[in-house]
C-alpha cells in the first residue's frame, strides 16, 4: 500500500465536509506507537473533525510502515503531514521535530522503572527454575506448580568510572535475606547503559544526574502514582 493510497482513502472518508484544506497529522513516538489529529480549514477557520476513523486503520498503518522503515536512516521522521484540497490533490511533509522527540525520551525515561522491574522479575524466576531454586508442589489435579522464592526484592545497579554496569540483587522472603548471584541478560545490561546515557545527556536539563539506580519490588507492578517510593536515583 501506497502513500498516494492513504491519502486518497482519507480524501474519501472525510469529504463530507466541506473544506479547502484537510489536514491529516501524524505524530509518532519512537517506540511506534501514534496519534492522528484531523482537521479542516474553511471559512470559518480551522476545526477538528468529529468521525472517529476506525475504518482507517489499514491505511493508518501504511504510514506507520512508512516511518519504521526510515527510522533508523537518516530521513526518519516523527511528524507526518498531508494537506489535501477538496480537488484530491496534497501535499505531504515528513519532518523531525526535537522538542517531540525530547518529549517522547523524557516519557519513557520516566516509567523505564517498570521494565527494570518486569524484566527482573521474569529474569530471576527464569534462573531460579533452571537451577532449582524455585519451591514447587502439586496442585490438586496433580499438576506441577511454581511457588514464590521471594516476597520484595532490591535491586542495585551501579555505573562505575569505567561506564561498566555493576549491580547487586537482595531477595528477600518470610522476612530472610539472601543475596542472588545471577549474571544478566545482555539486552537488559545494555538498557540500563541507554537509560543512564539518555538521562545524563539529552535529558540532563531535566533528570538529575546519577550513576547509581535503587528499585525496590514487591514482586509485582509498581503503581506509577508511588515511583518515589519505589525508585531512587543517586
Amino acid at each position: 500500500m501506497k502513500e498516494q493510497d492513504a491519502v486518497k482513502a482519507f480524501y474519501e472518508y472525510y469529504r463530507e465536509f466541506s473544506y479547502n484544506i484537510l489536514e491529516i497529522k501524524f505524530t509518532f513516538t519512537l517506540g511506534g506507537s501514534y496519534n492522528i489529529g484531523v482537521y479542516y480549514s474553511c471559512n470559518d477557520g480551522r476545526k477538528e473533525t468529529t468521525l472517529d476513523g476506525r475504518e482507517l486503520f489499514a491505511y493508518e498503518r501504511s504510514i506507520y510502515e512508512i516511518f519504521k522503515d526510515r527510522i533508523e536512516t537518516s530521513d526518519q521522521f516523527n511528524v507526518a503531514i498531508f494537506e489535501i484540497q477538496n480537488n484530491g490533490d496534497y501535499l505531504s511533509t515528513y519532518k523531525w521535530e526535537n522538542d517531540i522527540a525530547k518529549q517522547d525520551l523524557l516519557d519513557y525515561a520516566e516509567v523505564f522503572y517498570q521494565w527494570v522491574n518486569y524484566r527482573m522479575m521474569s529474569m530471576i524466576f527464569e534462573y531460579e527454575k533452571d537451577n532449582d531454586l524455585v519451591p514447587t508442589e502439586y496442585d490438586d489435579d496433580g499438576d506441577l506448580e511454581y511457588l514464590s522464592s521471594w516476597d520484595s526484592g532490591i535491586f542495585t545497579f551501579h555505573i562505575n568510572d569505567k561506564e561498566e554496569l555493576e549491580y547487586k540483587i537482595e531477595l528477600t522472603q518470610d522476612g530472610e535475606e539472601r543475596i542472588l548471584n545471577m549474571p544478566l541478560k545482555d539486552y537488559f545490561v545494555e538498557g540500563i547503559l541507554e537509560h543512564y546515557k539518555v538521562t545524563n545527556t539529552e535529558l540532563a536539563d531535566k533528570w538529575e544526574p546519577w550513576n547509581t539506580m535503587i528499585l525496590k519490588s514487591l514482586h509485582y507492578d509498581i503503581p506509577y502514582d508511588k515511583r518515589d517510593e519505589f525508585v531512587r536515583y543517586i
